[in-house]
């Protein structure tokens, strides 16, 4: 109605300044009845209209609340039967080969750190949004998802336009014209960027001299034939880089299955006869099988890198799967959607951890070898080693831990401060940035012959971080309830005492509750 009669009144000047008299008096005389006649069917008609049906809407809300409350009464005890971890149980059911812990402990890290030879550090710029180890036939694995965190530049650009006047003789007079001109200036500075990378960590003393790396090869999105031409180009490449191996001191020769030998593309290998050994006319034909597959696994999407007793997979397909989805993914009040979705993530989920574990299945010496003997240590600085630490802290949801001042993604680090009675009191110390906008001016010359300075902006990232100490509970084992049932009493008990509801999670197989923060 304000709006109405402001817009009146601006009319009603312009046109009494620009109109004839007679045409702005009828103006005059007809907008404010107008004006009249829309405020009466705005107070008569439209909000009477409008407030019947915001009140139908709030009955229909309730009524909507209501059977949804229904439903999700009626779904309840399915609802209570989900639980972190179910897709690992299910895959662990389904394929007994391949065990899956329910949690990374202290014991798995260090028998993969002492025996297999993992290194034992933590990378500052890498932190582990999820984890899950296992073993097949007594050999470590973990797969894992990392934020990394990489320190590069930015160019950031800026402009000025100028002007200027100038004489010049264009048919026999001189006249004046006008110019402009767009000056542009730019400057590099320092910018954290942020990725995620899965992988596979498979411990096995299967060839333990063996050093090779290999990257995709894109076999999949080939033909036979397209394969046929490729090998025979590359084929030769290979032979010559044999010959000259001879003369560096290297025992490099090339296969008898020419395919393996180019699809598969790992020449710098230390060992001939280990790499043999290993990569067996069986190996060879499953894993070309693997890497030409296109209709059920992925094709040749990973790389294999082999350090004595450490192979690293990276499977590029598991960037677009989340692993570790938790219990309320499940859970819901339609049965029919609720199925559905339970049954096609862990399809989905089987077939990712599959494939992801298949180009180590696909070798025959890696499943008829068994580690030997290790004797664990009895006492450890923790009950869960510091993968799981940060993949719990990560769960936990970032915005927990960062500074107040962070603009970026951030980095959780953990170091244990100590454990007891089934509990690691950590630190999480999560790095970020704060920004600051800054202004730099470039100097640039103009075609009028001045040199101007052009403002270019640009943002600071200035490393922040925060220190805040939680306590993870781990269930004991030796109780005889559920998974779930002894996180959720712990939960409970966590939440009856002096924690606060909102600092206390569940997470899989733990309890964990936010003790204090320290800002710096």
């Amino acid at each position: 109605m304000v709006l109405s009669l402001v817009a009146l009144g601006i009319g009603i000047y312009f046109m009494v300044a620009q109109l004839q008299a007679t045409l702005a008096l009828v103006l005059v005389i007809v907008g404010p009845i107008l004006t009249v006649l829309w405020i009466v069917l705005l107070v008569k008609k439209i909000n009477p209209t409008i407030k019947t049906l915001s009140q139908q809407e709030a009955v229909l809300q309730g009524q909507i609340d209501k059977f949804t409350g229904e439903a999700y009464g009626q779904m309840q005890a399915l609802n209570n039967l989900f639980y972190d971890g179910m897709s690992s149980a299910i895959m662990k059911k389904t394929i007994p080969l391949i065990n899956l812990d329910l949690m990374f402990d202290s014991r798995r890290h260090d028998y993969l750190v002492t025996k297999f030879g993992l290194g034992d550090f933590q990378d500052p710029n890498r932190s582990a949004l999820y984890v899950q180890s296992g073993d097949i036939n007594g050999n470590p694995f973990y797969i894992c998802n990392d934020l990394i965190h990489t320190l590069g530049s930015k160019t950031y650009t800026g402009s000025l336009t100028i002007s200027w006047s100038e004489r010049v003789y264009v048919n026999g007079k001189w006249v004046t014209q006008h110019r402009t001109q767009v000056l542009t200036a730019s400057v590099e500075k320092p910018c954290p960027y942020y990725s995620e990378q899965p992988y596979l960590i498979y411990g096995n003393e299967a060839a333990p001299d063996l050093i090779f790396s290999r990257e995709d090869s894109d076999a999949e999105k080939m033909s036979e034939k397209q394969i046929e031409s490729h090998v025979n180009r590359k084929i030769k490449k290979m032979e010559r880089l044999a010959r000259k191996s001879i003369n560096v001191g290297s025992n490099f020769t090339v296969m008898g299955n020419e395919e393996f030998e180019v699809l598969f593309n790992a020449p710098n290998r230390n060992n001939e006869t280990q790499f043999r050994l290993l990569f067996t006319p069986l190996a060879q034909r499953q894993l070309l099988a693997l890497m030409k597959d296109k209709t059920v696994g992925f094709g040749d999407e990973f790389d294999f890198i082999k350090h004595k007793m450490i192979n690293k997979i990276v499977p590029h397909f598991l960037r677009m799967f989340q692993l570790g989805v938790t219990a309320p993914y499940f859970r819901g009040y339609d049965f029919d959607e609720m199925r559905k979705r339970f049954v096609d993530y862990n399809d989905a989920y089987f077939r990712h951890l599959y494939f992801s574990l298949a180009p180590v299945l696909a070798i025959p010496l890696y499943q008829q070898h068994k580690p030997h003997e290790y004797i664990y240590r009895d006492v450890y600085k923790s009950y869960v080693c510091f993968y799981e630490h940060e993949h719990i802290a990560n769960s936990m949801n970032e915005t927990n831990f960062k500074h107040p001042l962070s603009a970026t993604r951030n980095i959780l680090k953990t170091s244990t401060v100590k454990s007891g009675n089934f509990c690691d009191t950590i630190q999480v110390t999560a790095y970020g940035y704060k920004t600051v906008a800054r202004t730099e001016y470039i100097s640039r010359l103009g075609g009028d012959g001045r040199s101007h300075m052009v403002p270019v902006n640009w943002t600071e990232y200035i490393p922040v971080e925060k220190a805040t100490m939680v306590d993870v509970k781990i269930a004991p084992e030796q109780e005889e309830k559920s998974a779930y049932d002894k996180v959720k009493q712990m939960a409970e008990d966590l939440r009856s005492g002096q924690a606060s509801k909102q600092n206390v999670f569940m997470l899989g197989c733990f309890a964990a509750y936010i003790v204090d923060k320290k800002v710096q």
